[in-house]
């Protein structure tokens, strides 16, 4: 579908994506917080059930976990929705939601693992395995997101050769379209040699009477003897 045939969007669709990027937010920073307030305590919890609870979770942090995840299906299906009806960039921005969760959840078992609250010391390997899968889940699709670079492609020489030409055709065609006439008594010349002898003298008299500028004249100079040394 091209950009013609396609609904133009309107305040309601941006105000709406708005909404949708601010509680996609929101919900990724719930989470955050949410898993350090767990991990402060040792790193599981539970409430509710018929067995006695060695660890309680800190309060209200049941719910807060429980909005994060439903929000992060919600605000991010209106994002990507929105950004569809938008489009451009915007339609996808809501993919960079995942490397969003993921790393930041890896960041907190990484520092978790070198840094462990309470009293215990050293490397905790039950939360350095996860933080680094938690890294590469999030980091390695980023990586799939940035935009490609492409090495620039150096235009070979039978392209050069026509553009140096065009060049030379285009500086003749302008001194035609302002009427500008050069006369040369010198008798006609064929062959290469001599074709490029009367080209230089023509470019000299354009630049001698006014038509062609000093840089245009060395240009063109330039492109021919190019040219010939390329052909």
């Amino acid at each position: 579908m091209n950009d013609e045939a396609r609904r133009p969007f309107t305040t309601g669709d941006v105000v709406l994506y708005a909404v949708g990027v601010v509680g996609l937010v929101a919900c990724l920073t719930l989470l955050f917080l949410g898993m350090r307030a767990v991990m402060d305590i040792g790193g599981y919890c539970a409430d509710g059930g018929p067995y006695e609870i060695n660890q309680h979770c800190p309060e209200g942090i049941p719910l807060v976990m429980i909005l994060g995840v439903f929000g992060l299906f919600g605000f991010g299906a209106l994002m990507g929705w929105k950004g569809v009806a938008i489009g451009g960039v915007y339609a996808g921005l809501v993919l960079l939601a995942w490397p969003a969760l993921f790393l930041s959840l890896g960041w907190n078992f990484l520092e978790y693992a070198f840094n462990p609250p309470g009293d215990e010391s050293g490397i905790v390997w039950g939360w350095l395995i996860p933080g680094v899968l938690f890294v590469l889940m999030g980091g390695l699709p980023l990586l799939a997101l940035l935009p490609e670079r492409r090495p620039t492609k150096a235009p070979d020489s039978a392209e050069l050769r026509r553009t140096r030409s065009r060049l030379v055709n285009a500086m003749a065609a302008r001194a035609d379209q302002r009427g500008w006439r050069v006369a040369s008594n010198a008798p006609t010349r064929s062959g290469p040699q001599d074709d490029l002898v009367s080209k230089l003298e023509r470019l000299s008299a354009l630049r001698l009477n006014g038509t062609l500028t000093e840089l245009e004249f060395e240009q063109a100079k330039r492109a021919l003897l190019d040219a010939k040394a390329g052909g």
